[in-house]
């Protein structure tokens, strides 16, 4: 082989690699910047659904507050706070749905469920709107420790106990409901058959 073929050998394995090192570089590039613009995506729809929880939050407290006055109904009553909060807890839940981190969603889904069940905190009104106001309060210091970029703060001692009120609720309510089923079942067991008139 000549000099000149082996020199333009080399120049074509040069040529090659260069275009085969730009090529892995402009892709590396490209990769990086869609990653970046991906992050980038969902810091940002990540803030706006947090903003949009804790003002849904905040409105929660503030009707919470101006129900207080009012809370001298019975367990049995429906009052007008109830469906607003309601609404309140379904605009909650699809804003924390959208924040992209596990640890809120672990953090914040139990406590969420918990603020729905306020009919298992007492025998009045009163006793929902209190149940209401600690939850969606732990909530909102939540979400302010993520939104800051710090540790998530553990369930305060309010929200604890109102866990436990709740369980001890339902545990009760069920206890009750199986003692109906049995008594109503020992009724009809004690009633006479009916005399089968056909021939």
């Amino acid at each position: 082989m000549n000099q000149e073929v082996a020199t333009a050998l080399i120049g074509l394995g040069g040529a090659v690699l260069g275009a085969g090192a730009t090529s892995i570089t402009t892709w590396l590039s490209f990769r990086h910047q869609r990653r970046t613009a991906k992050e980038a995506r969902l810091h940002e729809v990540g803030r706006l659904a947090t903003d949009t929880a804790l003002s849904k939050l905040i409105e929660l407290q503030d009707l919470v507050e101006a129900s207080a006055a009012s809370s001298g109904a019975s367990r049995d009553d429906r009052e007008p706070w109830e469906r607003t909060a309601r609404m309140h807890f379904r605009d909650i839940n699809l804003a924390l749905l959208r924040i992209p981190s596990d640890a809120v969603h672990e953090r914040l889904a139990p406590t969420l469920a918990l603020a729905k069940q306020y009919r298992y905190a007492g025998p009045r009104h009163f006793h929902y709107l209190h149940h209401v106001q600690k939850v969606s309060q732990d909530m909102i210091n939540v979400l302010s420790a993520y939104i800051r970029d710090a540790k998530l703060p553990l369930p305060h001692e309010d929200v604890a106990a109102a866990r436990r009120s709740v369980e001890a609720a339902r545990e009760s309510e069920r206890l009750r409901y199986e003692e109906m089923r049995r008594e109503y079942e020992e009724l009809r067991a004690e009633e006479p058959e009916e005399p089968d008139d056909l021939p």
